[in-house]
C-alpha cells in the first residue's frame, strides 16, 4: 500500500501555547525567569531584614551609651553639690587654708545715690504696654474698630 505524504495541518489556536511578546517561549525559559524573580525578591527581603536588625543593634548601643552618660552626669552633679555645701567650704577654709572667722567687722558708707530703678538685664524687665491714642487723635472710631477685627 502506498503512503501519501501530506503536510501536517496547523494546530487550532485554542490548543496552541500562548505567545509572549510576539514569539513562543519555552517552558524552561519561563521557569528560569520566575525562579530569578523569586530569588531576587527573597534577597531583597533578607537585605531589608538585616538592615533592620543592624539598626536595632545600633539603637540599643546608643541607648546604653546615653544611659551611661546620664549616670556620669548624675555623679558629677552629686560631686558638685557635695563640694559646694556651706559646711564643706567652711571646713576647707579652716583646715586647708587656715582661715579664721573675722574678729572685727567693718561697715563702709557709700556716698552714691541709689539708682532710679533696679538694674536688671533687659530680658527680665516687664514689657511696656504701648500707649493708645485718644479717640480724636488716631482717626475715626469706626477705623479703630475695623483694625480690631482679625480678618481686616
Amino acid at each position: 500500500m502506498a503512503a501519501l505524504h501530506r503536510p501536517a495541518l496547523p494546530i487550532p489556536r485554542r490548543l496552541a501555547p500562548p505567545r509572549l511578546f510576539g514569539r513562543p517561549r519555552s517552558m524552561r525559559a519561563l521557569l528560569f525567569i520566575a525562579a530569578l524573580l523569586v530569588i531576587g525578591v527573597a534577597l531583597l527581603q533578607v537585605n531589608q531584614f538585616s538592615r533592620l536588625a543592624s539598626t536595632g543593634y545600633q539603637i540599643n548601643e546608643l541607648n546604653r551609651e546615653r544611659a551611661s552618660r546620664q549616670a556620669e552626669n548624675h555623679e558629677l552633679e552629686a560631686e558638685v553639690a557635695s563640694l559646694s555645701s556651706l559646711a564643706r567650704v567652711d571646713w576647707e577654709a579652716r583646715t586647708r587654708l587656715h582661715m579664721e572667722p573675722a574678729q572685727q567687722k567693718l561697715y563702709i558708707d557709700v556716698n552714691h545715690a541709689l539708682p532710679d530703678r533696679q538694674m536688671l538685664p533687659t530680658r527680665f524687665l516687664p514689657q511696656e504696654q504701648p500707649v493708645t491714642a485718644p479717640v480724636g487723635e488716631d482717626g475715626a472710631l469706626w477705623k479703630r474698630l475695623l483694625r480690631l477685627l482679625p480678618f481686616f
